[in-house]
């Protein structure tokens, strides 16, 4: 059951920017610290990695299959499985999340201070976790910042689950489509089929 105060997510992310020293904290401490805001927080956090810049680390393949695990655990209405323990342990680089922080918090902020229970029956969830499921696979693609859309899409669709807010649920789903729409428009140009 969710209450209708529910934590803050954008104070939960900002607190990692505390953790793990200099080496940055592991992808597991880290979900762990965000534990207390339930079960949708750990979304947030990877969007946030996903469109982190990151040469040399495939965080945006990685934080897209995340995603797209955990979604389907959602789907299913299966409890939410711990991280594969080689992915938990691995840590995220302060850089990295300094700049994922500093990109999204503006955002994630105002999406909470706006949010509130509104239209429920526009939040349906399996359809939520549908498209969240697809942008994680967008976010996994190799193309150059083409894990941005995505990423914001998956945050507004959590804030909107976890704030019962159908307006929210409804401009993420819209997002959603513009991110398919642009892949759709690379891939046309590009003369590839990602369909």
């Amino acid at each position: 059951m969710i209450s209708s105060r529910p934590a803050s997510l954008a104070l939960a992310l900002a607190a990692l920017r505390r953790m793990g020293g200099q080496d940055g904290p592991t992808i597991g401490e880290a979900a762990a610290r965000l534990h207390h805001t339930g079960r949708l927080a750990v979304f947030p956090l990877l969007a946030v990695l996903g469109m982190a810049p990151s040469p040399g680390l495939p965080l945006g393949a990685v934080c897209g299959a995340l995603i797209v695990w955990l979604a389907l655990d959602c789907v299913f209405e299966r409890p939410l499985r711990p991280l594969p323990k080689g992915l938990a342990q691995r840590r995220i680089p302060p850089k990295v999340l300094r700049v994922g922080l500093r990109l999204v918090l503006p955002l994630l902020r105002k999406l909470e201070k706006l949010a509130r229970p509104r239209l429920a029956v526009l939040t349906v969830p399996l359809a939520a976790w549908l498209t969240i499921i697809v942008q994680g696979v967008i976010m996994a693609l190799p193309i150059p910042f083409g894990n941005v859309l995505p990423g914001v899409a998956v945050i507004v669709l959590s804030v909107a689950l976890i704030r019962h807010d159908g307006v929210g649920a409804a401009l993420g789903h819209a997002l959603a489509l513009v991110s398919v729409a642009v892949l759709a428009g690379l891939g046309w140009g590009l003369g590839v089929s990602f369909f």
